[in-house]
């Protein structure tokens, strides 16, 4: 029997239609057939009865035959007929033989199976319901699937035990890119998209099914997630509060990182990345991008060689590479590729955030970590958006000037002498504690120092008489100007 329709759902819209706790695809070919009728076949022979385009249901006696050479024939001339699809009572996944399979899927002949327990008679009247387009029946329907993503939701252990469950509720869906054929959904974790999840169709059903399952796709992210970055978070703070605390004071740390298995014994070089976090005025959401630009770069640079750990440090990213002896010239290639990569990567998925990266040298134990962050914070500070990683120029006084300011006691110095200027804040520090270097740099020459700011020789010796005192600081001094162009020169590596 019959029922014609000219809607024209497809094979997957109709398994969503009615639950896959009903329907089930046995292969994956052919969800993505129009369905215009659906007949019903007490025997094999009813199959030639069928007309184009439709969904044939086998009767339990039809279905005992598969497997048969009886049923191969059948399935020929299905496809010749133009049949969309057949959906089996009660098949296993392995009911179809090979040739079978091979001629259903060359011709995207859908191959479903009635799920063991449902009723023919109601899927029947479920599915003629779908094709005239009863509202009721769509409701209905709609409310199946999400029972079946609910169910299996509860038993999914992992992602791809939910990937698996939606695709039971909706065929066909599974991550990719969006196309133009298919429907689109994006998985967002932390506020931050992740993935797609696609599936063919485009009716509503299959729309409020794939937004359902993309949310249980993005839970089962975010879980795993959480679970695989806790210990990655507890090196990464305590590798954090080794690089802020002073030497001779971090016994206790070095003690617990030894027992988290970091390697702070070993030869450290490490990558700073930079980026702007200005983007956004919501905090929440500034933190949910710092936490993906973190796990992006991590996994960019594993990606590449070596062992690699996380830390934060001035509101940079950290990345610290260690080997158990000196790497030289190769692992300085190696950490220059992973800081290309960490940066081709990020422009790629976060290209509104400027990342800049600094490589630092390569140094052995505690002390070497510091000296190796200072060195990469020197290089930092001369590297641009889209130029490439920056790498410390281990020669000349710009390396003697990182190796002292790695120190804590330099730091303090700097950040002592400097305060009174720092206390302007924003521009106006950054306005005098530059025209202080510049001047400094002339060797006191307020006209040579006017000509590189562009401003009148009258202004620059105003700023400077108002710099000298509000640092109270004899500019005649050598000592004096010294420790000054020091301290201005120091603070560009920061």
């Amino acid at each position: 029997m019959g029922l014609d329709m000219c809607e024209m759902p497809t094979i997957a819209t109709m398994i969503a239609g009615v639950g896959g706790d009903r329907l089930r695809p046995l292969t994956g070919f052919g969800l993505e057939r129009d369905v215009c009728s659906l007949a019903l076949a007490e025997t094999l022979g009813d199959v030639d009865l069928a007309p184009p385009d439709a969904l044939v249901l086998l009767t339990r006696a039809a279905s005992g035959e598969a497997g048969t050479y009886r049923f191969d024939v059948a399935l020929r001339r299905s496809v010749e007929r133009g049949i969309a699809g057949i959906a089996l009572a009660a098949a296993a996944d392995d009911v179809l033989s090979r040739s079978a399979r091979a001629v259903a899927d060359r011709a995207h002949l859908a191959m479903l199976a009635v799920v063991e327990g449902a009723d023919l008679a109601e899927l029947a009247s479920a599915l003629g319901a779908l094709l005239r387009g009863d509202a009721a029946a769509s409701l209905e329907s709609a409310a199946a699937g999400v029972r079946v993503l609910d169910r299996a939701r509860d038993a999914a252990e992992d992602v791809s035990g939910t990937l698996a469950a939606v695709g039971a509720a909706l065929p066909g869906a599974a991550l990719g890119e969006p196309m133009p054929e298919l429907l689109a959904e994006p998985i967002e974790v932390d506020g931050i998209r992740e993935a797609w999840l696609v599936a063919p169709g485009g009716g509503a059903i299959e729309i409020l099914l794939l937004r359902a399952g993309a949310a249980d796709v993005a839970t089962a992210m975010g879980r795993v997630r959480r679970e695989q970055d806790a210990p990655v978070r507890s090196r990464s703070e305590l590798l954090t509060e080794l690089l802020a605390t002073e030497p001779g004071r971090d016994a206790s740390l070095l003690r617990r990182g030894r027992a988290l298995g970091l390697p702070v014994d070993a030869w450290h070089t490490v990558t700073l990345v930079g980026f702007d976090e200005g983007i956004s005025d919501d905090p929440v959401h500034v933190e949910e991008l710092r936490r993906a630009v973190e796990r992006t770069a991590l996994a960019a640079a594993r990606a590449v060689s070596g062992t690699w750990h996380l830390a934060r440090s001035e509101g940079h990213v950290v990345l610290v590479r260690d080997t158990d002896a000196e790497s030289g010239a190769r692992g300085a290639t190696a950490v220059h590729a992973a800081g290309a990569a960490v940066q081709t990567v990020l422009e790629e998925r976060f290209p509104r955030i400027a990342a800049r990266v600094g490589i630092g040298g390569e140094h052995l134990g505690p002390a070497g970590l510091r000296a190796s962050a200072g060195e990469a914070r020197a290089a930092l500070a001369a590297a641009r958006p889209g130029q490439g990683p920056a790498v410390f120029d281990a020669s000349g006084l710009r390396a003697m000037l990182a190796e002292w300011y790695a120190t804590d006691s330099a730091r303090r110095s700097v950040s002592t002498l400097l305060e009174p200027l720092e206390q302007l804040g924003g521009r106006r520090a950054e306005e005098a504690i530059g025209t202080l270097q510049v001047y400094l740099e002339e060797q006191g020459s307020v006209s040579r120092a006017a000509r590189r700011l562009h401003l009148h020789r009258n202004a620059v010796g105003y700023r400077i008489r108002r710099i000298a005192d509000r640092l109270d600081v004899d500019l005649a001094d050598p000592e004096a100007r010294l420790a000054l162009q020091l301290a201005c020169r120091a603070r560009l590596l920061t």
